[in-house]
């Protein structure tokens, strides 16, 4: 059951050409570690999250002998490029049924299958792995494998500044993901120095290799110092902001007014644990500040 999307933002929907079988395999672990002369077994230097494994099933059922060669086709069309896409999972909320004894099509029996697809966490993928379409008649089945192309996690396709004014969409959004429709509207622009942001993902935001922007304005007389006070992590500014300035962290980029000033810096980042993240803005008054990030989760 998988969607696809290429990088344009062009979605093809897998059960439009028979039915998608998508085994999605938990994350591999990164070990490393070192052998000690005189110590007993082995010293873990680090473990960190690896790659993904997905596995795409198609079970294929073909009109005629010609139709054969247009699925493969189509296919081949869709999930045979060289670019990384992303991918989604679909749920079968009313299932095909089975082949009777003397009939030779399950047609029928796949126009009755219901789809239900989850918009709401998508991995990027690239194909590692691939086998030909096994025809049976005007049965067939093919075997795609894949692997995410960046980091591991499934990710939202909307960010933090997307959620504002709180418009749930149930193709959007996923109870029990860290959502809750009893929570306040969540926030992630905020208009005074102290506030707490959340982190609704699994996964830590690192902005070294996750998309991560915060944005901020206000009045600074010689420095402006960002705080986030459940992580520890803190980045100053030495320099003065008018009302009229804008200062942005994007990534490990430090832009004022679209201008890199790294070099007035402490060249430090701000992170986001998840959950709640308290922060404390000093050097000056807020005139407004915001966090624009996707969620993850493992």
């Amino acid at each position: 059951m998988a969607i696809l999307e290429t990088m344009d933002g062009v979605r093809h929907n897998l059960t439009d050409y028979g039915v998608p079988i998508l085994k999605v395999a938990p994350i591999d672990i990164v070990y490393n570690s070192e052998n000690i002369k005189g110590r007993p077994g082995r010293n873990r230097t680090e473990r960190y999250h690896g790659v993904r494994k997905l596995q795409l099933t198609m079970i294929l059922q073909a009109k005629d002998i010609t139709d054969t060669d247009l699925l493969m086709d189509q296919l081949a069309d869709i999930l045979d490029g060289d670019e990384e896409f992303y991918i989604y999972q679909q749920l079968m909320t009313n299932s095909y049924g089975f082949e009777m004894p003397g009939q030779s099509s399950f047609t029928g029996a796949l126009d009755a299958v219901e789809w239900t697809p989850m918009m709401y966490k998508r991995w990027k993928v690239e194909r590692i792995n691939n086998d030909a379409i096994e025809w049976k008649g005007l049965k067939g089945k093919r075997v795609i494998e894949f692997e995410t192309s960046d980091l591991p996690y499934g990710e939202t396709p909307f960010t933090s500044m997307e959620l504002l004014n709180k418009e749930w969409d149930l193709d959007q959004i996923a109870w029990g993901l860290g959502f809750d429709w009893d929570d306040d509207s969540p926030q992630f622009t905020f208009v005074s120095n102290n506030f707490m942001v959340k982190n609704y993902g699994q996964v830590t935001i690192n902005p070294r290799y996750m998309p991560f922007r915060i944005a901020l304005k206000g009045s600074f007389a010689s420095y402006v110092q960002i705080e986030n006070l459940t992580t520890g992590d803190v980045f100053r500014y030495n320099g003065a902001l008018s009302e009229y300035d804008t200062f942005v962290l994007d990534g490990v980029s430090y832009l004022k007014n679209g201008q890199q000033v790294t070099g007035q810096t402490n060249k430090k980042l701000i992170s986001l644990k998840r959950g709640d993240n308290q922060f404390s803005i000093s050097g000056g008054t807020i005139t407004s500040i915001s966090f624009d990030f996707p969620f993850y989760f493992k």
